[in-house]
């Protein structure tokens, strides 16, 4: 293939070569022949009377069809087709009649020196001559044909020169002999020379067309294309791409100037600059408008010989478009469009080195309070748009020249630069719980959202944005603890609740490890009967630096971080080891927080530790909170029901405090409703509380469900419930906490314990101190508040 195409090359070339060799002989041809017959004419007329006018006329013939004959070929040549072949037939038609010339004239000159005297001699050998000299001018390009033609005529010319008697034969034959050497070698010479100007020429052309090839295609496939101006600036030549790209015709553009396509700007006069004084330049760029959308090109150029700049120019609006948005991804929130994380720290940094001195500038934290139930029971795409919403609030509030930022999940910030910026950051705090409260409608659910704002501001000692930003994150911690939908501002001592807040988190972190953690229960009395029936789990740390940590200190830290998970899952297993050594009667009662119902090992955890324990499910009771059955409710009432089905009992626990207790009882059957401790300490005293009790004990009952009344610490109490139909207490009435060691049924009573705890065969109270009116340590939580520990 590579052979064929170095073949067709080769015609090409040639086919140009023959075809200008061609050409170059017919542009002298006419004139040529019209100059041999004038010569003829000459030499007929000065030897008519001494030679035989009829040779003479038959030899004027001769010359007159040889020039017929090349005017022939020439107008022939012109007509017919172009290819390789007919120029290569037209050579061998110039060449034959160059020998038909040649040998005529050859003949006659010969014939004639027989007859010519001296003086016609001469004129004979001055025609011969010249019409020698003159042949290397007319077969410039064709050094055959001329040599076919001189040699003939050269040869008569020598005849001539030995059959006349007065001619110098020899020095003549010589300067004849080198004469015809000269003008062969010239001939050949001069077609060398011309074959390779013409061949030099259709390089030339090749390559051009070659290059011109190359940059159509170049321009047909990249976003670059070249451009060209005159002295003046006015576009010249422009491309098909050049036209599709600005949006204009060739035609159109042809007529421009140059520097009207781009919009003014600082880089528009730097290419006026280089066009005027002709200085070359390179990667500039330039804006302009197209179709009423902004473009950018890069324009590089060099002057001209002609006056005029040429130059390439790249289209990268497309890539300036894509920096643009990754700078925009990098500094503002994709959801919201509000600045992120990374601009409101370095805009915060700049305003505080703008202060000075002066403390005009204020932080706002604010997150959205219960949003992940939002995303729970909505869906994430609803959380979304509520985040959204949000943003657009909190800006309606701030106004446009204040930011805002989203600096993750459901938590903005807002920079305040104003005189008094903690007054003014109070004010806009107030104004966005309000804001924020306001219900919306998202995908045909109304959402109802709060949230909690913690504030902070530039003090004289305190010049560190970050700093700021974890005062503010501290407001808001605070702001969430004091009961959330409320703004807080930052207080000294905050810094310090917040590292010892962290400091508990990491040595609960190793508490686990270093088996620091242990389980006491609290009996769950039948009140009908005065038998124990159940224990409840209750979770202790014993710190050994810090002692007893209640449950109120580190079962927020628990859940905040996960551990409660792991936590939770080591009081299950075991709570139910500890039942499997108790009499089958008796079960043992753990609670759940919303954070374990969400595990997936949840279920995985129960089953175990129950194979493990040997016992029977249903002497393993769980407690669960209306907060469990509030986030992911389809979800976790599944996991109930597995757990129902395998046989554990379900208790609701602290019931009538949280929201739509009602709709639950009707979605789940519970074995058990605990009646929270805020209706039993008042109930001797607040009829409210007496009807709420009947009530619920009503419901329990009609339900097919126990009630446990939780905070029992008097007997009076007790027959209340009693009276109401409860079933079982609990309470310091019976028992504080205890370690499971501590309880047997084998010991009796003594001395004045009253007959319910002498009939439970519980542990007498050894110190008054830990009763309902003492200060010991487990009166803080009576063995109901905040042991969720499972």
């Amino acid at each position: 293939m590579a052979r064929t195409e170095l073949l067709i090359e080769g015609d090409h070339t040639r086919l140009a070569l023959l075809k200008e060799q061609i050409k170059e002989n017919f542009r002298s041809a006419a004139a040529a022949s019209v100059a041999g017959i004038f010569n003829a004419v000459i030499a007929t007329i000065a030897l008519w009377q001494a030679a035989n006018a009829v040779l003479l006329g038959l030899w004027l013939g001769a010359i007159l069809v040889g020039a017929a004959a090349r005017v022939w070929v020439m107008r022939r040549g012109k007509t017919a087709e172009q290819t390789l072949g007919h120029f290569e037939r037209q050579k061998l038609r110039v060449e034959a009649i160059a020998l038909f010339n040649g040998s005529v004239w050859g003949l006659g000159a010969a014939a004639m020196a027989f007859v010519a005297s001296p003086s016609q001699l001469v004129l004979l050998v001055i025609l011969t001559s010249g019409m020698m000299g003159a042949s290397v001018t007319t077969y410039t390009s064709l050094a055959r044909a001329g040599a076919l033609f001189i040699v003939p005529l050269a040869i008569g010319g020598l005849t001539m020169l030995v059959v006349h008697p007065v001619a110098p034969t020899l020095p003549a034959t010589l300067f004849l002999t080198c004469y015809l050497i000269l003008l062969v070698r010239g001939g050949y010479k001069r077609e060398h020379r011309f074959a390779a100007r013409i061949k030099g020429k259709e390089h030339l052309r090749e390559t051009t067309e070659t290059i011109k090839l190359l940059l159509n295609d170049f321009e047909s496939q990249s976003a670059d294309w070249l451009w060209q101006v005159d002295a003046q600036g006015r576009i010249l030549s422009p491309s098909d791409r050049f036209g599709e790209v600005a949006g204009r015709g060739p035609s159109v553009l042809g007529d421009m100037h140059f520097l009207d396509l781009f919009d003014d700007s600082k880089e528009r006069h730097m290419l006026e600059q280089s066009l005027t004084n002709k200085h070359g330049f390179r990667n500039l760029t330039l804006a302009l408008t197209i179709d009423g959308a902004p473009h950018w090109w890069t324009l590089s150029a060099q002057p001209i010989q002609s006056g005029g700049m040429r130059g390439m120019a790249s289209d990268i609006t497309a890539q300036r478009r894509a920096e643009e948005r990754v700078s925009y991804m990098a500094h503002y929130d994709g959801l919201t469009d509000l600045a992120n994380r990374f601009l409101f720290n370095d805009t915060l940094k700049r305003a505080i080195k703008r202060a000075g001195p002066a403390n005009n500038v204020a932080v706002l934290c604010l997150d959205l309070d219960s949003f992940k139930s939002v995303n729970d029971t909505l869906g994430h795409p609803t959380g979304d748009k509520l985040l959204c919403k949000t943003a657009r609030r909190v800006e309606a509030v701030v106004g446009p020249d204040t930011m805002v930022a989203r600096l993750g999940g459901d938590e903005f910030a807002i920079l305040i630069t104003a005189p008094d910026a903690y007054n003014a950051a109070c004010k806009i705090a107030d104004k966005i719980i309000e804001a924020v409260a306001e219900p919306c409608l998202i995908d045909g659910s109304q959402v109802v959202s709060s949230t909690s704002i913690g504030i902070a501001w530039l003090e004289s000692n305190n010049r560190d944005a970050d700093d700021l930003m974890k005062q503010a994150d501290l407001a808001l911690y605070a702001a969430k603890a004091n009961g959330r939908n409320r703004s807080a501002a930052y207080e000294t001592g905050m810094d310090e609740a917040a590292q010892e807040r962290r400091a508990l988190e990491m040595d609960l972190r190793a508490a686990l490890a270093k088996n620091e953690f242990e389980l006491v229960y609290q009996p769950l009395v039948n009140i009908e009967s005065g038998q124990t029936v159940a224990y409840e789990a209750l979770l202790r740390w014993h710190h050994p630096e810090r002692g007893l940590v209640m449950p109120d200190d580190f079962i927020p830290i628990a859940e905040d971080t996960g551990l409660i998970v792991q936590l939770g899952e080591w009081v299950i297993r075991e709570a139910t080891r500890e039942v499997s050594l108790w009499p089958e009667h008796l079960r043992v009662s753990v609670n759940l927080s919303p954070v374990q119902m969400r595990s997936a090992n949840l279920i995985g955890t129960v089953f175990n530790a129950v194979a493990n324990a040997q016992i029977d499910p249903c002497r393993l009771e769980i407690e669960i909170t209306e907060n469990v059955l509030l986030n992911d409710s389809d979800v976790n009432i599944a996991t109930l029901h597995k757990l129902r089905d395998f046989g554990v009992r379900i208790a609701l626990d602290d019931f009538g405090t949280g929201y739509s207790s009602l709709n639950y009882l009707r979605s789940f059957p519970f074995d058990k409703i605990k009646i929270d401790r805020c209706f039993v300490t008042d109930l001797d005293d607040n009829p409210e509380c007496q009807a709420i009790v009947e009530a619920v004990t009503a419901l329990a009952t009609n339900l097919g469900m126990q009630t446990t009344a939780e905070g029992v610490e008097g007997e009076d109490q007790l027959q209340r419930l009693k009276n109401h139909g409860c079933t079982e207490a609990q309470g310091f009435l019976f028992s504080r906490p205890e370690a499971a060691g501590t309880f047997t049924d084998l010991r009796p009573a003594s001395g004045s314990d009253a007959a319910v705890r002498a009939i439970t065969h519980l542990p007498a109270r050894s110190n008054p101190a830990h009763g309902p009116n003492g200060t010991g340590e487990d009166a803080r939580d009576n063995g109901t508040k905040h042991k969720k520990a499972g």
